[in-house]
């Protein structure tokens, strides 16, 4: 699920998150890596909760984050972004067939509110009282920030990778051509 708003300074707020205790990407790494997970992360093709990675990838399934109250949050983004759309649900889709950063083509759903036309006044200096509070209650990141700063610092740097990501990814190419 995602999330954006425009600020009256600065770059937007953004989520971007999973519904899932942990997002599939993480847990394809983890798995190509050989490491395990933490409890509570999946279960593997049997419904058997899980710390094997490889277990998940194989025909697993991740569980939602926050327990019920995250359950019924993954229920909606299912509804809005697969019933909905007509696309396929979570449940529909075995991840393993889909390697990499492939698409397994479930749904999407964009919702785009103009906030001229809702009444609220003020709405982008609203958002900034807001964001204030947060950082005043102890929140010394907002979701986002994490991102802007590694964009920053690769478009001054670059992106480095290691000997063997550079051997995967010509791999990639060889395996296209």
């Amino acid at each position: 699920m995602a999330f954006a708003v425009p600020r009256q300074s600065g770059e937007p707020l953004v989520f971007d998150q999973a519904s899932s205790a942990m997002a599939y990407g993480e847990v394809r790494l983890a798995a190509q890596c050989g490491h395990d997970l933490p409890e509570g992360i999946g279960v593997d093709r049997n419904g058997r909760p899980t710390t094997n990675a490889q277990a998940i990838v194989d025909g697993g399934s991740l569980l939602p984050f926050g327990g019920h109250k995250g359950s019924s949050i993954a229920m909606m983004i299912e509804v809005l972004a697969a019933a909905l759309t007509g696309g396929s649900f979570s449940f529909e889709v075995d991840l393993s067939n889909h390697p990499g950063a492939q698409t397994p083509r479930t749904g999407e759903l964009v919702l785009l509110i103009d906030a001229q036309h809702t009444g609220a006044e003020n709405f982008t200096r609203r958002i900034e009282d807001l964001l204030t509070k947060v950082r005043a209650s102890g929140q010394s990141r907002l979701p986002g920030d994490r991102r802007y700063e590694n964009r920053a610092a690769s478009n001054a740097r670059g992106i480095r990778l290691t000997d063997e990501t550079i051997q995967q990814l010509n791999a990639y190419l060889s395996d296209d051509a």
